[in-house]
């Protein structure tokens, strides 16, 4: 089978983009041809941060223009607007969170929204990602394949390190994004330095140049480290610290559980994949954050809790799938839908009406920030974004092909239904 999915930057550290690359580059090892798609052509850093990137093929949307995919399927929901440019027999959905969580801005959780507009093929790492997608779109396909664990990154250790010295502890999540909860971690960490001794450290896709303080002295950081490379830096500690309120399926946790350490995190959606609180971690809801201390001082002060949890946690890394059975599942399902004849060529010109709703929606943040009024960080981010693709001669193609009537039709019927 012939298999595209439309990626944004893979080139740069984050847990999504280690999803995307487990699936296209397994995939194409059980023999697909597997193309990435991008706008603009990808440059990979060296030696790059996936030791599988250069090994993945890579093509613009120009250069896919003239090729027929099986399946084609969008990665995040800005891809999504962009699924109608590729030729395919199937088109998808790779959603790996309700991505409308994500801005604070109420066009951007709208637009986000639109995403689930039409009966796609949906495939999900999260059982409450799919219950939600068969909700919203009951006529849509929904494929719900758990993230596998690496054993090629993440092997598992035969023991956890004996602990010694000060309780252990890494904070995990890039500086700058609110919902990662980072700034507010090292804040939670420096109120529970008053009750335990603690060494920490944080490990981080961007740092922002932030080098946070706890207890008067500097943290550790770890900062881009290749994927590879990961497992050596959780060895080194005892808990790992993931404060993020928003999540599909979060990895680091059940990495961290390989290497023989235990995780404190929110009951955030999908840590009931695999995270129990008191047999292989704790958890504690956003709200009652001020628990963090007294956990960290139990973890502290009981060593035998300690252990407990740290060889619950590696007990559950053990048993998990990894990204082998997971991609075999998935693989399973697109050859069966392909056998069966799923198609969805009569909702491309759909996919084509809707991303003019986002050109749309687009104009109208652009005029109001000329007017000088204030745009949301993620609409500034957009509208760059927006102003190199409008000037693209595709674009302009693209707005003399489709009718007036059909777009201001589009529009009128997704404004109804949004209000």
């Amino acid at each position: 089978m012939k298999i595209a999915f439309l990626a944004g930057d893979v080139g740069n550290i984050s847990g999504g983009a280690n999803v995307i690359i487990e699936y296209a580059w397994r995939l194409q090892a059980l023999g697909h041809e597997v193309v990435l798609v991008t706008h603009a052509p990808v440059r990979l850093a060296s030696p790059p941060w996936h030791p599988r990137l250069p090994e993945l093929r890579f093509q613009t949307f120009r250069e896919a223009a003239g090729e027929r995919f099986d399946f084609a399927f969008a990665t995040w929901w800005l891809t999504w607007f962009d699924l109608w440019r590729v030729d395919s027999a199937v088109y998808g959905y790779l959603n790996q969170s309700l991505e409308s969580r994500f801005h604070a801005e109420p066009h951007l959780k709208h637009l986000n929204r639109v995403t689930y507009s039409l009966p796609l093929l949906f495939v999900t790492e999260a059982n409450w990602l799919a219950e939600f997608i068969r909700t919203v779109q009951p006529s849509g396909q929904v494929l719900y394949v758990r993230n596998g664990l690496s054993r090629e990154h993440f092997p598992c250790v035969e023991a956890p390190a004996p602990r010694t010295g000060p309780l252990r502890v890494l904070v995990e999540g890039p500086w700058g994004i609110p919902f990662k909860g980072v700034a507010e971690t090292f804040e939670l960490l420096e109120e529970a330095r008053a009750r335990v001794e603690l060494e920490v450290g944080w490990l981080s896709s961007s740092s922002g140049g932030q080098v946070p303080v706890v207890g008067g002295r500097p943290v550790r950081v770890h900062e881009r480290i290749p994927i590879n490379r990961v497992r050596e830096v959780f060895q080194q500690y005892d808990v790992l610290l993931k404060l993020s309120r928003v999540e599909g399926m979060f990895g680091p946790p059940l990495e961290m559980f390989s290497q023989g350490g235990t995780a404190l995190t929110y009951t955030v959606t999908g840590s009931d994949e695999y995270m129990v609180h008191g047999e292989n971690s704790l958890l504690m809801p956003p709200h009652d954050r001020r628990q963090l201390p007294r956990y960290l001082e139990v973890l502290s002060a009981s060593p035998a809790y300690l252990e407990r949890m740290r060889t619950g946690a590696l007990s559950t890394a053990r048993a998990f799938p990894d990204w082998e059975a997971s991609i075999g599942l998935l693989e399973g399902e697109l050859r069966r839908l392909h056998r069966e004849g799923l198609r969805h060529d009569a909702l491309r010109p759909a996919l084509e009406a809707m991303a003019t709703l986002k050109e749309h929606w687009l104009d109208e943040v652009r005029h109001v920030e000329e007017v000088s009024l204030d745009a949301g960080p993620g609409e500034r981010l957009l509208l760059e974004r927006y102003r190199k693709l409008k000037s693209g001669s595709g674009l302009q193609t693209l707005k003399r092909l489709v009718p007036d009537s059909l777009k201001q039709s589009v529009r009128t019927f997704l404004t109804r239904r949004l209000e």
